[in-house]
């Protein structure tokens, strides 16, 4: 196949995941001299087009020396295992949360087909191999990872998963930043700004610790952020507003529809909505707001869930 991937300079390239569509979701090959590190793996799906960039670009199988998911939700690092197999000298880094999930993901597995269903589970994910347990190295918080001389900081971030991290690349001052500084599409980079909007995808979707992670990210001063969904996002810090007004916003909705899913759906939108009448004329709102559709859907779910713990840690108190 042709590859689909792109340059971003600095050693950076973003490849294409081919996740349910192209532009979705992407991973991240860092290339710092004779070593490379890819950042997510996409899913078992994605193993095609990884491959044919990495000969496109003359990557020999030596080089890679290190995969790292932001996490172990599978449109980030279901093709792991698979990946592992065609470059048996790379490493798998992860948190120390996920790490088992790596070794074992019957878990991981049956969590998600809870949320997909068998059927559309293995359209969108494929095989997900179990890596070998002496191929994982967990990254503690603040661990400083070195490819050739190019430093990429450790930084655990909660909110979105218990068991995410985010990359800090000095080298072109961005964060590696999976699904914690949201999701922003091509068609949401307006010329008024960018739309961010939160990823708060079940489960372990805590609006506080996405804020405090959020701002901990922005107080790096970053110029990028290298986004899963979809791309390398120049920082501003209106960005950081946005995001974190909504993620307020989805704190108060899960208080008030959290037993009434559709409805919370649709107030999920409406905020999506109230954002992007900042950037876009009012006439626009409603299809940019509903080309957004499955992320508010999904949403919907994490806020839903979010709120029935709440609940339960309330009436156990």
């Amino acid at each position: 196949m042709k590859p689909v991937f792109q340059a971003l300079g600095n050693g950076v390239y973003c490849i294409d995941a081919l996740y349910t569509a192209p532009n979705i979701a992407c991973c991240y090959l860092v290339v710092s001299g004779s070593e490379c590190a890819l950042i997510e793996t996409g899913t078992a799906n994605s193993l095609t087009n990884i491959l044919a960039t990495l000969q496109a670009l003359d990557i020999d199988t030596a080089q890679l020396r290190y995969v790292i998911p932001t996490h172990v939700h599978l449109d980030h690092a279901g093709g792991a295992g698979a990946l592992l197999q065609h470059f048996p000298e790379a490493q798998l880094l992860i948190h120390p949360r996920g790490s088992a999930h790596m070794i074992d993901p019957t878990r991981l597995i049956a969590s998600s087909q809870q949320v997909y269903g068998e059927a559309l589970f293995a359209q969108l994910y494929g095989v997900v191999v179990p890596v070998e347990a002496h191929r994982v190295r967990v990254l503690e918080d603040a661990d400083t990872v070195l490819l050739g001389d190019r430093p990429l900081h450790v930084k655990h971030t909660r909110g979105h998963a218990d068991h995410h991290f985010c990359l800090f690349d000095e080298q072109s001052r961005g964060w590696f930043s999976g699904d914690m500084f949201g999701v922003s599409y091509a068609r949401q980079r307006y010329a008024q700004g960018a739309f961010v909007m939160p990823a708060t995808t079940p489960t372990q979707f805590d609006p506080a610790l996405y804020k405090e992670s959020v701002n901990a990210l922005c107080e790096a001063t970053p110029q990028l952020f290298y986004l899963t969904h979809f791309g390398a996002l120049t920082f501003e810090a209106a960005q950081r507003e946005r995001l974190l007004r909504q993620l307020d916003a989805y704190a108060l909705l899960g208080n008030a529809y959290a037993g009434d899913l559709n409805a919370l759906e649709a107030s999920v939108l409406d905020v999506t909505r109230s954002e992007l009448a900042k950037l876009v004329p009012q006439d626009q709102t409603m299809v940019e707001a509903e080309s957004l559709g499955q992320d508010a859907s999904l949403n919907a779910q994490g806020i839903a869930w979010w709120s029935n713990r709440q609940s339960a840690a309330t009436r156990a108190s």
